[in-house]
């Protein structure tokens, strides 16, 4: 699909066009699969630095809500998780330039003490990158010495949407895009998996939507690291940014993103963003992954999201029900 033809299908009023392009492509790579997991979410700190105006989470240091947890607490959370069937572990948190390398080397290896085998997912590139730089030390020895800790992979978030105008608005004190493509470029050089995000919904236009789906194709061609892309409709919140996410805009980023990242195995719909009934559908509009429990999610409940504890029984149902055979696998798509 060329770049003009994808802006066309996200200006037609009808979704169903791209909606049976992004089935036939999904089909052809997973045939009546859908992958699920069961994880669990341990959010390190919530006291950040860069305040993001799109941001319901982040609180400033010194604020009666911020809190930051120890290498021991994260143990303790991670034990538990385990015990209870998880067979991952996400963990992301603020950026907070007080804190040292050693902290997050710690925390890793504190869940990798709670279980040997479990999949840890941890640290967005722009909290590998605070980490660079608050240590001193290249990114490569911050990725290393992260992997020879214990961690499996990283995630995709910070890349919020590529086009520099808009991110200046949106999270001007993060990485800029070519840094974060930079960074994920390196990580994929020490030979870290990585998954790809992007944040829409908010005051992109389509153009910049589908010219971030392009930079990700493109860096995929080069290093063929990214195990899956994540779309995040955007959550206001207690954020001063404008929202304008609809059913029909999720359902044609996620059959366009199938469709333009052709070198992407996977396309995944968080079920903690998206709700059980509006996955059912994206599986039948280009997404082949529904995410895990995400027990104990934080960030997008802090944006709107309802908590709820999932089990792998409403996972489950959520496939079924649409008509595809479950798959249970880690993010890592190891198992």
């Amino acid at each position: 699909m060329s770049k003009k033809e994808a802006l066309e299908l996200l200006a037609s009023p009808s979704c169903m066009t791209v909606g049976e392009l992004a089935l036939k492509a999904r089909n052809h790579l997973h045939s009546d699969k859908a992958y699920y997991t069961i994880n669990a979410a341990i959010t390190y700190s919530n006291t950040c630095e860069a305040l993001c105006p799109i941001c319901s989470f982040a609180r400033k240091e010194g604020h009666q809500e911020a809190y930051i947890i120890t290498p021991q607490e994260a143990y303790n959370k991670a034990k538990i998780f385990s015990e209870s069937g998880a067979l991952e572990l996400h963990m992301i948190g603020g950026m907070y330039s007080k804190l040292p390398l050693e902290y997050y080397v710690e925390l890793i290896k504190s869940m990798r003490r709670a279980d040997a085998k479990i999949n840890i997912v941890a640290f967005t590139v722009s909290e590998c990158v605070l980490m660079s730089r608050v240590s001193g030390k290249p990114l490569e020895y911050v990725y290393k010495l992260l992997l020879e800790a214990g961690l499996n992979a990283i995630p995709g978030g910070g890349a919020e949407i590529f086009e520099e105008s808009i991110r200046q608005k949106i999270s001007p004190n993060k990485l800029s895009a070519q840094e974060w493509l930079d960074a994920m470029r390196q990580a994929h050089k020490c030979g870290i998996k990585t998954n790809a995000t992007m944040l829409y919904g908010h005051i992109e236009s389509h153009e910049d939507v589908v010219n971030h789906l392009l930079m990700l194709r493109n860096l995929q061609d080069e290093t063929g690291g990214f195990k899956a892309f994540v779309p995040l409709p955007f959550r206001k919140g207690a954020s001063a940014v404008g929202s304008k996410s609809s059913g029909v805009y999720d359902l044609k980023i996620c059959a366009i993103s199938r469709i333009l990242l052709d070198n992407f195995e996977h396309i995944r719909v968080p079920i903690t963003h998206y709700s059980d009934r509006m996955d059912e559908i994206l599986l039948h509009f280009g997404a082949d992954d529904i995410g895990g429990t995400h027990w104990s999610e934080e960030v997008a409940v802090a944006a709107g999201a309802v908590p709820q504890d999932r089990s792998e029984k409403y996972l489950l149902n959520t496939i079924t029900r649409a008509g595809f055979r479950p798959v249970k696998t880690n993010s890592n798509y190891a198992i």
